[in-house]
């Protein structure tokens, strides 16, 4: 029985079963340096990429690029372009006949991807050919080439692989790519020439190279291309013989000098280790379940690791980016680590701790020279480049505002997993610093009720004067929801300057006390109080603790609407404050049930009148906004469209309020009815509540996420 047993957990998570093939479409050959849909997304539907690598493949689509990897996709420090539409191709040549295979008249064929490798293979009558592409570190993709002799007879083979880069990029036809390529015994490098269009293609001194595990007979070819052959290789009578290559991503010389060539022997066994580190991921993540939520929960891990970046540029830390496939993605974002750190715990810690480290690698202190105003918080979004006043060349980094405070529910979710007390120490006196900050430049009157809204910036100023819709535009990008309802602007909102002790300017506020907001800051002192017991500091803990009922008082007693049975934000002026029912309903009314902050009857009275097909239960339940309100719109980023954090954060809501059969109903709806998540097709950034159509961004990862997360609380039951 216990052999069954073993036998049966191996069937649930061997990455190697068939199970766990083609979970994501790699398939697509590149056509130019950049295509993309009209929502900013890569054409193909996803790349393969791993080890925080930056640089990434394809499965070929046609019999034409069979033998090759398609590609390389290459992350040109914050734009993801192709270099090529396949840089190593393979060729086949019988030194008997001198004729080469022909790839399309293979008798078998299988070309597909598990989650360590990209893999093909080849049968013919007289040979087999097996390829698979898989990383050996964070910048080598290795090819490992077997040929099999299928007959009794000895047999003699050439093997060849070619390819040519892009000359140049669809909009600077006139800047050359590549600058120089150069050649030894068992390489080829190509130097990129250097660009910087901010919003396009950014590139230092670049290199890209190939290396290969023997001397080649390596020419160089017109338009910066390559053929490398092998000298005449003997098959005996079923013999195997094994080839490596390795394809290398360098955003400059430097960080390529301080890399070793490749060393052959180490390559094999880093590739084993990469192997086993997958399996070891699976094993942790997948517990049970349906096949089919099996499949989706490691499809999520897939997205989330194709996401993953190296340190590199002003990149720190190892981190997780939004999406390798949309244009705009190619950074780090605050409340995006936080939650993909969440799931990151459940297979991966030491990533999970990276992805935070890596933004408070930026948290600004009092010694700051450029928002010394702002210690504690740190920026919205980090990326390669640093902006100018970092003494950078981005456009990307953002400092215009913060985001949601969830930074503390991810490392305590981290401990929980890890149980490492060495990381809350180091992680607490950071996480009180970013927690009192919310204090001190968000609560304009001093009543504990914080705002969402904008930092001392000069996008927020003119001529010394605070311009108001730039401030709301930013205190919406601080809440996370950018274009909710709640934040249009309209007569009754007020951009507030606040000041320090000393009448000094240290940013700004909107007139509205924000329920999410508020919620997130109470979850926090709750947890803040647990860690602290933690440490043995109990009178921090106790303060904490008080802190906390005090919050919860105040989201319970002023935030709530008897009437409606509803949470809202607060709208307040010298006079007093109201709730903003004519905002409508939005999403983040239930977050305060996923924080433990409503009451027992509020909750009750939340899920008999909002738990609705017409409200909250929508096809895909929890929509930004409630499908009964005036200002609800589907496909409208935060006016409709389901965000998946968002839902999970309702879902957990309902659980802890003792609602878990209706949390397990909603969320096996929105993984079944949610376009694409069951299948190959990519995780998308948000849904349409209405009808599942998967919207705007592909290969999200605080979707994916949230669907492991979903997973783990409800579909990994028997």
């Amino acid at each position: 029985m216990l052999s069954c047993l073993l036998l049966c957990i191996s069937s649930l998570t061997a990455q190697t079963s068939a199970d766990y093939h083609d979970l994501l479409l790699y398939q697509g050959t590149p056509t130019s340096m950049e295509e993309r849909d009209a929502k900013g997304n890569l054409v193909i539907p996803a790349t393969y990429v791993d080890q925080g690598a930056w640089h990434g493949f394809h499965l070929p689509d046609t019999p034409e690029y069979f033998g090759s990897f398609t590609g390389p996709l290459f992350i040109a420090q914050e734009y993801s372009l192709h270099l090529s539409d396949s840089l190593q191709r393979l060729s086949l040549k019988n030194m008997d006949s001198g004729q080469s295979l022909d790839f399309a008249q293979a008798t078998q064929s299988q070309i597909y991807s598990r989650p360590d490798a990209l893999v093909q293979q080849f049968r013919w009558p007289e040979l087999s050919l097996e390829m698979s592409l898989s990383y050996s570190d964070n910048r080598t993709s290795v090819i490992r080439t077997r040929l099999i002799n299928n007959t009794m007879s000895p047999q003699l083979w050439q093997l060849s692989w070619s390819g040519v880069p892009f000359s140049s990029h669809p909009k600077f036809p006139e800047h050359r790519v590549i600058k120089r390529l150069d050649s030894w015994k068992t390489g080829i490098r190509w130097h990129l020439n250097p660009i910087m269009e901010t919003w396009q293609m950014q590139l230092a001194d670049a290199e890209y190279e190939i290396w290969f595990d023997r001397e080649m007979q390596i020419e160089l070819l017109q338009d910066q291309g390559y053929r490398a052959s092998t000298s005449t290789v003997s098959l005996a009578a079923g013999e195997k013989q094994e080839f490596l290559s390795a394809q290398r991503y360098f955003h400059t010389q430097a960080e390529r000098i301080s890399h070793q060539p490749p060393q052959w022997n180490e390559i094999d066994r880093a590739l084993d280790t990469n192997r086993a580190r997958w399996q070891q991921r699976i094993d942790r993540a997948i517990s049970g379940g349906d096949l089919t939520y099996r499949k989706m929960a490691v499809k999520s891990m897939l997205t989330l690791m194709h996401n993953w970046r190296s340190p590199a540029g002003a990149l720190l830390h190892d981190a997780v980016t939004p999406s390798v496939t949309y244009k705009w993605f190619n950074g780090v974002w605050a409340w995006d680590s936080w939650k993909q750190a969440v799931a990151l715990s459940r297979f991966d810690t030491e990533l999970a701790k990276s992805n935070i480290l890596a933004m408070f690698d930026y948290q600004f202190t009092a010694e700051d020279r450029v928002r010394p105003q702002d210690a504690g918080s740190l920026p919205d979004a980090i990326f390669y480049n640093k902006d100018p006043a970092r003494g950078g060349e981005g456009g990307n980094w953002n400092e215009r505002n913060g985001k949601p405070p969830l930074a503390t529910w991810a490392v305590w979710e981290i401990y929980q997993r890890s149980g490492e007390l060495e990381f809350v120490e180091l992680m607490y006196p950071k996480l009180v610093a970013y927690h009192q900050w919310w204090y001190r430049n968000r609560d304009h009157n001093g009543n504990g009720l914080a705002e969402y809204g904008a930092n001392l910036h000069p996008a927020h100023l003119k001529e010394g004067k605070p311009l108001r819709e730039a401030i709301i535009e930013a205190a919406a990008w601080e809440s996370g929801m950018d274009n909710a309802p709640r934040f249009d602007d309209d007569a009754s909102v007020q951009v507030l300057e606040n000041l320090d002790e000393n009448g000094k300017l240290i940013g700004f506020s909107l007139s509205q006390e924000s329920v999410d907001l508020n919620a997130y800051l109470f979850a926090e002192k709750d947890l803040l109080a647990r860690m602290a017991k933690l440490q043995g500091l109990d009178r921090e803990s106790s303060r904490w603790a008080s802190e906390a009922a005090h919050l919860k008082e105040l989201i319970q007693t002023r935030m709530f609407d008897e009437r409606s049975g509803f949470f809202y934000d607060l709208r307040f002026d010298d006079s007093g404050s109201h709730k903003m029912t004519d905002a409508g309903k939005g999403v983040e009314g239930w977050i305060p049930l996923w924080a433990g902050a409503a009451s027992a009857s509020q909750a009750k009275l939340m899920v008999e009148r909002h738990l609705t097909e017409k409200a909250f239960a929508t096809k895909i339940p929890f929509p930004t906004v409630s499908a009964d309100s005036p200002k609800f719109a589907a496909t409208q980023y935060w006016r409709g469209p389901v965000w998946l954090d968002q839902a999970l954060f309702g879902l957990m809501g309902l659980k802890k309020y003792g609602y878990d059969k209706e949390a397990t109903r909603l969320a096996t709806r929105l993984v079944d009815q949610g376009e694409g998540i069951l299948q190959q097709a990519p995780i998308r950034e948000n849904y349409d509540p209405l009808t599942g159509k998967g919207l705007h961004c592909t290969n999200f990862s605080w979707s994916a996420s949230v669907l492991l997360l979903i997973y783990e609380s409800w579909l990994s039951r028997p």
